[in-house]
């Protein structure tokens, strides 16, 4: 089968996506390192099992599977993080952001990959030249960031659509398979509401999930339209009804992690897909693990977030910090070109570590993480409390869950400390409450009938057997929004009981004033 993955770009949202060559396909959309960790398990199985696959993705893997074909998306990384584009994209800035400007912010984000992937990009043209008659068996399309490139369905001549997203359940899902988002308790991810939500956090999520789905429809999408047909040479369908004709969505949630939330039958959750079994570490990382008196703090801020962000006054309050733990020892992912001083003989300094391997080690006590959602799914799998810093999008929600579920405590970016993060270190590293908690958290992460990958894989697989079968697909998709939310019907029974007390009124008030009419009748004849 030949199979088309597009994963031009993911928003920090820890997604990435490819293209399968041969009978499947997935659109690109824009796309971090971290988004490639959660895709990437599915291509590579899909290869295994025999599939060719073309991946169309912002990362290249020079390790593929013989049967996988990436195509790379060369300008997104300096359209996104370029010096041009720091002004349009500073996430420390957007770290304190209110729900709204949040919510442009992450639509905002998906028009610059969308600039990146579509415009003067070689390996978008490259897929264009393909034979007209050329035929793809599925296309798998990361949508978290938009339909830009799904132009790509209609010139293969509409396969069957996967769609496939790092960040949780977005809040616009309904739009693409139908059901409804209710929104007195499925809070958007701006919002770090109580469960359950008083009426306030219930008024206030549901305007935020109104301006959200404004905002797509009339801004963002109409935009983002526009930027993409600079890429196409033919005349672009309806992209939100090329979005909407998704067979089957794959969410990376999971119920004992997120909200209890009602959705179709097609839509598949996959979280935790990107945990495999760990490997030994490194000689060296071995040697520093073992020789911890009380155990390893892991510190890791995943791909997007760069050291230098943290300025290097924050960066000695860590060292300050970390000093003040000599009995633990402390694994730093840094990345900057140096420290500000020199770090104190429990601390060693790498630019990349083996996060899922480290958290899998029994002597990791605590994980300082800026909580996205896959290294919260990672931490919480490998029962690892949390001291979370969190930065934009999805992360203070994730943060919001832990801390809800006793499982690791928050730091604020904006008022670190040497005291404050000492502090935080003490109270998860001395309190066994934590780690009590997020065991309890990892056990109903764990408890599932089968893997989350080997789960995906089996719906890919439907969608290939059963490529025109849409009974899964919510009936809603084919109504108005007038009819799917039963406005209506609700009209019709307000309209029904309102004349019927209206009826009942006159009824009660001609019974009422009839007796008194007769007495004066009488009156008068005598």
């Amino acid at each position: 089968m030949n199979l088309l993955g597009l994963i031009p770009w993911h928003h920090r949202l820890q997604t990435s996506g490819g293209l399968t060559y041969g009978r499947r396909w997935r659109p690109p959309g824009a796309s971090s390192f971290s988004g490639d960790i959660m895709i990437r398990p599915i291509v590579n199985r899909l290869a295994e099992v025999g599939h060719n696959v073309t991946v169309l993705s912002v990362n290249v893997d020079t390790r593929a599977p013989k049967n996988v074909t990436y195509i790379h998306l060369e300008n997104s990384y300096n359209t996104l993080y370029g010096n041009g584009t720091l002004a349009r994209n500073d996430i420390l800035k957007r770290s304190n952001e209110s729900p709204m400007a949040a919510t442009m912010s992450f639509y905002r984000f998906g028009l610059l990959g969308c600039e990146g992937s579509a415009i003067s990009s070689k390996g978008l043209q490259r897929l264009l030249q393909y034979p007209a008659d050329f035929r793809f068996d599925l296309v798998i399309y990361d949508f978290t960031c938009g339909p830009c490139l799904l132009g790509l369905v209609h010139k293969f001549h509409y396969p069957p659509l996967v769609s496939v997203t790092g960040f949780g359940v977005p809040q616009f899902t309904e739009r693409l398979v139908g059901g409804h988002k209710d929104t007195t308790y499925i809070p958007h991810f701006t919002q770090l509401t109580d469960d359950p939500m008083p009426f306030t956090q219930r008024l206030t999520n549901t305007l935020i999930h109104l301006f959200d789905a404004l905002y797509r429809r009339f801004i963002f999408l109409p935009h983002l339209t526009r930027i993409a047909q600079q890429a196409f040479d033919f005349p672009l369908p309806d992209l939100s009804e090329l979005e909407q004709r998704t067979l089957i969505m794959l969410t990376n949630s999971n119920p004992a992690l997120d909200p209890p939330e009602t959705m179709p039958p097609n839509v598949i959750p996959v979280g935790g897909l990107q945990i495999i079994d760990p490997q030994p570490l490194p000689p060296e990382l071995h040697t520093f693990v073992a020789n911890a008196p009380k155990g390893v703090v892991l510190f890791a801020m995943g791909t997007n977030f760069k050291s230098k962000m943290f300025t290097t006054e924050r960066q000695a309050m860590f060292l300050e910090a970390f000093a003040l733990f000599p009995e633990y020892h402390i694994l730093w992912k840094f990345d900057d070109d140096q420290l500000p001083r020199q770090a104190s003989a429990n601390v060693m300094v790498r630019p990349w570590l083996p996060q899922n391997d480290i958290l899998a080690q029994p002597r990791l006590k605590a994980f300082i993480t800026h909580c996205g959602l896959m290294s919260t799914q990672e931490a919480t799998y490998h029962a690892v409390p949390m001291i979370g810093i969190p930065i934009y999008v999805d992360q203070h929600l994730n943060l919001h869950r832990t801390v809800q579920t006793g499982g690791g405590v928050r730091l604020d970016l904006g008022t670190l400390t040497t005291e404050r993060i000492v502090a935080a270190l003490r109270e998860v590293l001395e309190n066994d409450s934590y780690q009590q908690a997020i065991s309890k958290r990892s056990a109903l992460f764990r408890d599932q009938p089968e893997k989350p990958l080997e789960r995906a894989i089996w719906w890919i697989e439907w969608a290939l057997r059963h490529p025109q079968e849409d009974r899964l697909r919510a009936r809603t998709l084919e109504m108005n929004t007038f009819v799917a939310n039963r406005y209506d019907v609700a009209g019709f029974i307000l309209l029904l009981v309102g004349g019927l007390f209206v009826a009942l009124w006159k009824m009660f008030s001609q019974m009422c004033h009839q007796p008194g009419g007769k007495q004066k009748e009488k009156l008068k004849s005598l």
